[in-house]
């Protein structure tokens, strides 16, 4: 890429880089590098991998200092859906990095441009660039304010405990097993029922399981959700 057209990414992003080729880096799809095997040119996926442990530790402080009440569950909850695909790929749009990336011209014709998937990967791209190139204090200058702009909805909900959405979404992009509940036990008077429902999915073809209490089935299930994700949640 010449200097002016990642000087015009720049702008976009209201941010300057001591190194451009960190940027040019970030833009980058494997695509456009592996496209003439003679040339050796390095794709983002390094940089995307190092971007998203700086996406999380970044939303993990905010949500942290923002809400000192909510449990670790629920704070959970809302980082998982603030820094899904879906959330960052509104941010790169936003901002129309996709117009920006180096492509083939075959994933470019596919639609590659618009790809939530490749907008969010171009997103944690350019965080882990920009940490490298200026330090965490600027990327959490840079970064929270386009959340806080883009995704005010989802950062302003703590109370957001679909516990049994946030599961089934994990456990579909994972490609594994959707969960399943039932109920265990079933307690009390009718007036004041109490509920212990399990939910479980399969893994790799080991089983796990968890149960949760409500006064409700929902609420039980809700419960048993958010256990069980807890747990599976480390080994996706």
């Amino acid at each position: 890429m010449t200097k002016e057209a990642l000087q015009a990414v720049e702008n976009l992003l209201g941010i300057t880089f001591k190194n451009l080729a960190l940027l040019e880096t970030a833009l980058t799809h494997s695509s456009y590098a592996r496209r003439d095997k003679k040339v050796r040119i390095e794709d983002n996926e390094r940089l995307e991998f190092f971007g998203d442990a700086v996406l999380k530790l970044i939303v993990s402080e905010y949500l942290f200092r923002r809400y000192p009440t909510l449990d670790e569950g629920t704070l959970t909850t809302i980082r998982s859906h603030v820094i899904s695909d879906r959330s960052l790929a509104v941010v790169a749009q936003s901002l129309s990095l996709g117009e920006h990336m180096q492509f083939s011209y075959g994933e470019r014709n596919t639609g590659g441009a618009i790809k939530a998937s490749n907008l969010a990967n171009v997103m944690e791209s350019i965080l882990g660039a920009y940490y490298l190139d200026q330090g965490l204090p600027a990327v959490k200058d840079f970064f929270i304010p386009l959340l806080e702009r883009e995704l005010p909805d989802l950062l302003c909900s703590p109370l957001q405990k679909d516990h049994k959405t946030l599961l089934q979404e994990t456990l579909q992009r994972a490609q594994h097993s959707l969960p399943s509940y039932r109920v265990l036990e079933e307690t009390g008077p009718d007036h004041e029922k109490e509920f212990k429902v399990e939910a479980r999915t399969t893994i790799q073809g080991v089983i796990h399981a968890q149960s949760g209490h409500g006064k409700t089935k929902k609420d039980a299930e809700q419960s048993a959700a958010q256990a069980l994700y807890r747990v599976i949640q480390p080994l996706l």
